[in-house]
């Protein structure tokens, strides 16, 4: 009943649909399943932990990928999984990144992270040139609601903006400045999305904002604040054979608009892909047992399609809930998988 209420009252909104058909119609379709490449080792917490990863790769194919442990920090991992580096960071629960960040005369790769706990969000660089890792002197922006998830965007100028859900289901934007080192976050944007709201992705592409509404839908809004806050609808649970909760959302770009939207959808432990720019259907796919365990009730997603030694084509990384390290509830681990992008395109609809 909850969810049917949530539908409708969204509609009344004058939301517009990019799926077309009922639910019923569409809550069948096949899932294919996948072999995930290597996996990173378990995050030193325990329990409910490893969270939400994003990758970052260089135009000469090295880079890596950050993860975050909502109990402790932020892990950093080379492209083979293993680990570089942890910056006990604190309870950072979602993280995102963009290159082109310009401070003092040099190129940084700025990543940003949500502390629902302390209602802030954390600063962290990459100084590209030297391949070291900066935490700057002032390294939290409090802001005045607390943020679950958190994406990154950079406009046509050249301008940062972070995205923040709520699991009240608020989204506020703020774009991100520095000035001498000391860095600020200006809030340009406000709205509501409904219920518990975590999952977000920037097409800097497109100027496109998409937003997982854990038991709402998957939504596509305009990333300009512009005032314009209306939605598209691209899923709903029950459709596609994806179950609440959406989670994460990422995006793996071809060419000036093209690619696939991902959503994990933690009910089924699957994740359904949409072809871009028409947002039309193109799979549903599970990460099964193969050389690692495969993954369940997944959080947090990135996806890139930059090429590396490892994955020509790009590759997926997932986080998984319980880890085969052991199979104790009560002793939870967990971690991310890293999944080649071939196996996953040789089976999507266009």
């Amino acid at each position: 009943m909850k969810k049917t209420f949530i539908t409708l009252s969204l509609c009344l909104t004058g939301c517009a649909s990019a799926s077309g058909g009922d639910v019923a119609s569409l809550a069948g379709k096949d899932v294919f399943s996948v072999q995930a490449s290597f996996e990173a080792p378990i995050v030193s917490s325990r329990g409910d932990s490893a969270d939400d990863p994003a990758i970052y790769i260089g135009k000469d194919g090295q880079g890596f990928v950050a993860g975050t442990d909502k109990q402790a920090g932020l892990y950093i991992y080379n492209l083979d999984g293993s680990i570089r580096k942890f910056h006990p960071l604190g309870t950072l629960n979602n993280v995102d990144l963009r290159d082109g960040f310009r401070m003092g005369g040099r190129d940084y790769v700025l990543l940003v992270a949500s502390n629902d706990e302390l209602n802030n969000i954390t600063v962290l660089l990459y100084d590209i040139e030297r391949d070291v890792f900066v935490i700057p002197s002032d390294n939290t922006i409090d802001i005045p609601i607390s943020p679950y998830g958190i994406c990154l965007g950079r406009t046509v100028n050249g301008t940062f903006h972070a995205g923040i859900t709520t699991k009240k289901g608020v989204y506020q934007q703020y774009r991100i400045s520095e000035q001498g080192g000391q860095f600020s976050a200006t809030k340009v944007r406000e709205f509501s999305t409904g219920t518990k709201t975590e999952g977000c992705v920037f097409d800097d592409r497109t100027g496109s904002l998409y937003i997982a509404e854990e038991e709402g839908g998957l939504y596509r809004y305009a990333s300009a604040p512009s005032g314009k806050d209306e939605q598209l609808v691209i899923a709903r649970p029950g459709q596609y054979g994806l179950e609440a909760d959406f989670e994460g959302v990422s995006i793996y770009e071809q060419g000036r608009d093209g690619g696939y939207l991902l959503v994990s959808s933690q009910g089924n432990s699957s994740y359904g892909v949409f072809h871009l720019p028409d947002y039309k259907f193109s799979g549903r796919f599970e990460v099964v047992d193969g050389v690692v365990d495969g993954t369940s009730i997944t959080d947090g997603i990135a996806v890139s399609s930059v090429s590396s030694a490892k994955f020509p084509e790009g590759f997926l990384v997932v986080q998984d809930d319980q880890d085969d390290q052991t199979k104790d509830i009560n002793a939870k681990r967990q971690n991310f998988k890293f999944i080649d992008w071939r196996v996953i395109s040789a089976h999507l609809e266009d």
